[in-house]
């Protein structure tokens, strides 16, 4: 007789860890400058040193933390030149990701893409922030599946989190409605696998972080 097919693993502890402290550091409940210990960070996330451990590694490579041997962690402050910079890269690295999802997507996958950015468009339209951000964490993921282009996609994860910490740190929630419209017209242009319109669905919405993000930098 057939064995059974094994059970599909679940995340490692590491990867838990790393997505719990990254979302804290995101949603700036670990504030920038914070410097805590190995033991605080440990109990916040309810896992073991080492997967803690783990994903201090690789946030450290994503600039988020600084780990300081023998005194601690130290969350990565906030900077314009650091926005800026992961703007630039993001950009190109989004655009080529539009591209390859267009030509490549399912028409399952081109569902899973649209379906949250409209959802995206009713959290901003009835003003609800906290709805927002979890639909838009699923939304990047969707085009990054579909695109199969996984140097692109784990280049650009670190810089998608670096822009969407600084979209909290900047109280950024008034762009909700003008920010989810973007990403509806980006999904429409993703499901009609047209890559160009991809790409140009893909430039505006960054342009459209970058404008926000400078004006709002240009005030502080």
């Amino acid at each position: 007789t057939a064995s059974a097919a094994p059970a599909s693993a679940g995340p490692s502890l590491a990867e838990i860890a790393y997505r719990r402290l990254e979302e804290a550091i995101v949603t700036l409940s670990l504030r920038p400058g914070a410097v805590l210990t190995e033991s605080q960070l440990i109990d916040l996330v309810g896992v073991g040193r080492t997967p803690v451990r783990e994903a201090l590694i690789r946030l450290a490579q994503q600039g988020l933390v600084e780990v300081l041997p023998r005194k601690g962690v130290v969350v990565a402050d906030i900077n314009a030149i650091d926005i800026m910079a992961a703007l630039d890269a993001r950009e190109v690295l989004e655009r080529l990701m539009a591209a390859d999802a267009a030509r490549r997507a399912s028409p399952r996958e081109r569902i899973a893409i649209v379906e949250p950015a409209t959802e995206m468009r009713a959290a901003a339209a009835a003003g609800q922030a906290k709805a927002y951000r979890p639909l838009d964490n699923e939304h990047a993921p969707a085009v990054a599946a579909a695109a199969r282009s996984p140097y692109a996609t784990r280049a650009v994860e670190p810089l998608q989190a670096l822009i969407r910490r600084a979209w909290y740190h900047f109280e950024r929630q008034d762009d909700l409605m003008p920010a989810a419209n973007h990403h509806v017209a980006f999904a429409l242009a993703l499901a009609t696998a047209d890559p160009m319109a991809a790409m140009a669905a893909s430039d505006a919405l960054m342009l459209h972080l970058r404008t926000g993000l400078l004006a709002t930098l240009e005030r502080e």
